[in-house]
């Protein structure tokens, strides 16, 4: 039984959708949260049935709304008192469903754009207090999802505590290497505070994994090369008479910012900075 909080949502401005969890359960990042690009998400829990996420998903593409989708998913299932699902659509239509057998308190709350619902809860107050941590938070829909679980936390969470927490995000071309549509796809399996590690690994998979909006990059002019020439001499990645554009993009590949690079002339300042330390933190 996973005794669950989560949240289903929608950015449809942004064309991103996800799911955001958190568990007093082993990796529940594994089962519960479901999403596609340009489709929606799905988050399958209590006794939780796996199938229901790409099923799910493959229904919302069909073009049934999340609220048929339930229906499809729970009309023959001979537990479906057992379950607990939320479904959202890339448009932000969602639904939620909770059986009657799901251990108190549980239940679910809609609203524009997202799903919450848990089981084994604290109160009611933990599912109407990530909905309005999500409705507050402005910025990304992974930043609002994270703020989400913070905010069902807050208000007493899962009753048994923490143990799990994953992130996922998808988003068309949204993923490494622009060809997939895995945005985020982030767990924290066993940890004492999972939902505050998981948005440490948020700000590292932006790092590592985000690409620079081109009004951030950094025109480098002849004193920039001179530093960045320097910098990469210090650390030992540039060869004697190498173009330093070409050493820039291998050192960015050696520390996984591949992503980040914008091509010759220009720099990400995060590559900027990452340098700079790195450099620095040679003897």
């Amino acid at each position: 039984m996973l005794s669950t909080f989560s949240i289903a949502a929608a950015d449809p401005d942004a064309g991103e959708v996800g799911v955001a969890v958190q568990s007093k359960f082993l990796a529940a990042g594994a089962i519960v949260p479901w999403a596609r690009g340009g489709v929606g998400a799905v988050a399958t829990q209590a006794f939780a049935e796996v199938t229901f996420g790409p099923s799910g998903l493959d229904l919302l593409a069909s073009g049934l709304t999340p609220t048929q989708v339930l229906e499809r998913l729970l009309v023959d299932d001979p537990r479906r008192e057992e379950r607990q699902v939320g479904v959202v659509d890339a448009s932000g239509h969602a639904a939620t469903f909770t059986g009657a057998e799901c251990f108190e308190w549980a239940g679910g709350v809609t609203g524009p754009g997202y799903a919450c619902q848990g089981n084994i809860l604290a109160s009611a107050d933990v599912v109407r207090a990530m909905a309005t941590s999500f409705e507050d938070t402005a910025g990304r829909l992974a930043d609002r999802l994270v703020a989400a679980l913070r905010g069902g936390q807050r208000a007493g969470g899962d009753r048994r505590g923490q143990e799990a927490a994953g992130l996922v995000v998808a988003k068309p071309g949204g993923g490494y290497g622009g060809t997939h549509d895995r945005a985020i796809d982030l767990r924290v399996d066993h940890h004492d505070e999972p939902i505050e590690e998981l948005a440490k690994l948020l700000d590292l998979h932006r790092l590592y994994f985000e690409r620079p909006r081109d009004r951030d990059v950094l025109d480098v002019d002849t004193d920039g090369e001179a530093e960045l020439r320097s910098m990469l001499e210090r650390l030992g990645r540039i060869d004697p008479g190498q173009d330093v554009w070409d050493a820039l993009s291998d050192y960015m590949g050696w520390v996984n910012l591949e992503e980040r690079w914008v091509g010759r002339g220009r720099i990400d300042p995060r590559v900027l900075d990452h340098l700079r330390s790195d450099a620095a933190g040679v003897s």
